[in-house]
């Protein structure tokens, strides 16, 4: 366990952090939707959703989804009003257009640049499409329903059922083209190469550009470096690609499912979607088959996967932290500014978030006494004292008088308690 202590000099308390090896459990929440399927728009629960598998969310807060089942692109504002963006509930097609003249062919992938547009794999259609914050829908990459691996410029490249999105700061949209089992680029002017993986040809091999292999490449995405996380989800493996296109595996075994947690090769996986990076050494991924949300976590030149919530091979719909919390195929996976993570629960109908900070104790001093906070993200830690820091401390749980208060807990503490270093402390 690692520790540290900071001694206050003008109270007579003193707080401690404590992080212990494992992750921190997330709490999970409903943001939007209900379990029955629908196309209506409203605020939060009142609106309905069918299998959207696609989630991003721009620097206003605005979260997009891509509604699969319903053909159609949703926003949902920063209040929590859920509208139809583009296309039509229940038509398919691929016409380009204003907001319900357009029509998507299940929509999977999403991602939006550092200028508002919108990008949106639109699968069955083997396109990538652009729609601006108004809902108007153009072309960017791929000819409607022809299948193929072709690169090049615009409609002259083909897509295979493209499916994972991310954008980098340069604005170059990276494709997860799941069913040529490789990785695409697409520059801001639409010229569209093969970074990784040989169109065709499936398998789990590391190496370099086309001699890399990939089966179903699913979701993705990409760091301040251009490094790309990809998660390859027929091989149920994470696979990182550098910049210059060497693909290495970083978590689990090609080709052998589970849901064990470990360093490396020695965790499993069950058909992973969804990814975010949280920063350059943790990602969080959507593990699909398992209904559970994994953290990997660099450790030195190693790799170590959680599950932080979720439980395997359960599926279900509550909320609740940790393996309480329950997924039913949740898919695709987005995170703002703030650390809050969105997941696209296809199964549910829902939009689920959570928020990732660190578990760290904050306080506030004054001639009364001295208030401690923490955020509500960290319900699964407990707050403990004890009068040293020596090896022997004897720690107790404080629970008493801890109130939530926003998105912290709160709890007040009077002048005559008596000397003491506080610490959270994960059970």
């Amino acid at each position: 366990m690692k520790t540290f202590a900071i001694r206050l000099p003008l109270v007579v308390l003193a707080v401690l952090t404590a992080f212990t090896a494992r992750s921190q459990l997330l709490p999970i929440y409903t943001m939007a939707g209900h379990d029955a399927p629908g196309s209506t728009d409203g605020l939060s629960s009142y609106a309905r959703f069918d299998g959207a598998h696609g989630v991003t969310v721009d620097s206003a807060g605005n979260v997009y989804i891509a509604d699969t089942g319903n053909g159609t692109i949703r926003r949902i504002t920063p209040d929590g009003q859920v509208i139809t963006l583009a296309g039509s509930p229940g038509s398919f097609g691929g016409v380009n257009g204003a907001g319900t003249n357009a029509r998507f062919f299940a929509p999977q992938g999403i991602a939006v640049d550092n200028v508002g547009v919108i990008y949106v794999a639109d699968t069955a259609n083997a396109t990538v499409r652009k729609v601006s914050s108004g809902g108007l829908v153009a072309p960017f990459a791929g000819s409607a329903s022809n299948y193929n691996s072709f690169d090049g410029t615009a409609a002259n490249a083909n897509f295979h059922q493209p499916e994972g999105l991310a954008v980098d700061t340069s604005r170059n949209v990276f494709v997860a083209d799941a069913w040529n089992h490789t990785i695409r680029k697409i520059t801001p002017s639409a010229i569209v190469t093969t970074l990784a993986g040989l169109a065709g040809n499936p398998g789990s091999v590391d190496g370099t550009n086309s001699k890399a292999r990939f089966n179903r490449p699913s979701g993705i995405a990409v760091d301040n470096g251009g490094n790309l996380f990809v998660t390859d989800s027929l091989n149920h493996t994470i696979r990182k690609i550098t910049p210059a296109g060497l693909v290495t595996t970083v978590a689990g075994l090609a080709g052998v499912w589970g849901n064990a947690d470990g360093t490396n090769s020695r965790a499993r996986f069950f058909l992973p979607q969804g990814i975010v990076l949280l920063n350059t050494s943790n990602l969080v991924v959507v593990d699909s088959g398992n209904h559970t949300l994994r953290k990997i976590s660099a450790s030195g030149t190693n790799w170590v996967v959680t599950t932080v919530a979720g439980l395997a091979g359960n599926a279900g719909n509550a909320s609740g932290t940790g393996s309480n919390a329950l997924f039913e195929f949740p898919v695709g996976l987005a995170m703002d500014a703030a650390g809050y993570l969105y997941i696209a629960d296809a199964g549910n109908n829902e939009i689920r978030t959570t928020r990732v900070v660190p578990p760290t104790l904050k306080y506030a001093a004054s001639a009364t006494g001295l208030t401690i906070s923490w955020p509500v993200s960290a319900s699964g830690f407990v707050l403990e004292s004890a009068s040293t820091l020596s090896l022997s401390a004897v720690w107790t749980s404080k629970t008493n008088g801890v109130v939530p208060s926003g998105d912290e807990f709160v709890i007040s503490l009077g002048a005559n308690e008596s000397a003491a270093f506080y610490r959270l402390r994960s059970p």
